[in-house]
């Protein structure tokens, strides 16, 4: 790794809460340390596709979209997710928690998010435009896999057959047809 200079390194400092236990009547006094990391300010490429990312952990992420890991699983059904908050927003599902309501036509939603993507139904409102071939779209994720439809960009492949997909819902969908034809084939043979 390279030595880090204090002109190619941003400083971040950390707050800690460090509480000491002892008999002595002082010591309950909570003392707080400082603790400074240096992150490098140096762009990193990911080695798969050349994409660029500001931190190691953005990469990291982005690494899971090539390999498929998704780390974290949610204990009530068992759906997994490549991020934390992805897992931590699906959580409120299993609540019933919909703190974000439609004032058009009371649709309600787990994130703001959700509710500003909803709410352009309404406006009619779609920013995002293809160069290629000037549909538009409420969202930019959409445009992006569309625009990966032009170039033929099929990231996802199946284990069984190897058939490649745009989109891991597609290839999981197309994965449980030989789920079924290997269950049925069990079947025939008891």
């Amino acid at each position: 790794m390279a030595d880090l200079t204090e002109e190619s390194a941003e400083e971040i400092v950390i707050k800690c809460e460090v509480i000491e236990i002892s008999d002595d009547d002082d010591s309950q006094e909570i003392k707080k340390k400082r603790r400074r990391r240096l992150t490098s300010k140096e762009p990193k490429p990911c080695d798969i596709c050349g994409k660029v990312f500001q931190t190691g952990y953005e990469l990291k992420k982005h690494k899971r979209t090539h390999t498929g890991e998704r780390p974290y699983m949610c204990t009530t059904c068992g759906k997994t997710y490549t991020q934390l908050g992805h897992l931590s927003i699906h959580s409120l599902s299993h609540k019933g928690i919909k703190n974000y309501n439609c004032k058009a036509c009371g649709s309600s939603f787990y994130r703001k998010a959700d509710l500003d993507r909803h709410e352009k139904i309404h406006t009619g409102e779609k920013p995002f435009q293809c160069e290629l071939c000037s549909k538009s779209f409420t969202q930019k994720n959409n445009l992006v896999m569309h625009f990966k439809m032009h170039i033929g960009d099929k990231p996802h492949k199946c284990e069984s057959c190897y058939k490649r997909f745009l989109t891991r819902s597609k290839m999981m969908l197309h994965s449980k047809k030989h789920e079924k034809e290997k269950k049925k084939k069990e079947l025939i043979m008891e």
